[in-house]
This record gives structure tokens, sequence and C-alpha cells, in this order.
């Protein structure tokens, strides 16, 4: 099992999220390889 990375949110993203969703965050939890493509996308061939 990948091993979950921890973001704590700051209230300026806490705000963000309620919102939008209309739902409560404090944090989010990505893998490695989640993070990687959210901060560095890269396009995929198929």
């Amino acid at each position: 099992m990948d091993e979950k990375i921890r973001i704590e949110l700051t209230e300026e993203q806490k705000a963000q999220i309620r919102e939008a969703t209309g739902q409560e965050a404090s944090a989010i939890e990505l893998t490695a390889e989640e993070l990687e493509d959210r901060v560095s996308p890269r396009k995929r061939s198929f």
C-alpha cells in the first residue's frame, strides 16, 4: 500500500473548499504519485 502524504490546509484554503463543496476539510491526503501528478502534470499518450 502506498503511504499517504498529509498536507494541512490554511484557513484560506479551508474557506475555499467550504465555498466550493459545502464541506469542511482540514487537510488533504495524497500518495506521492498523486501529489506529483498535481504539482507537475505530464501529458500521457494512450
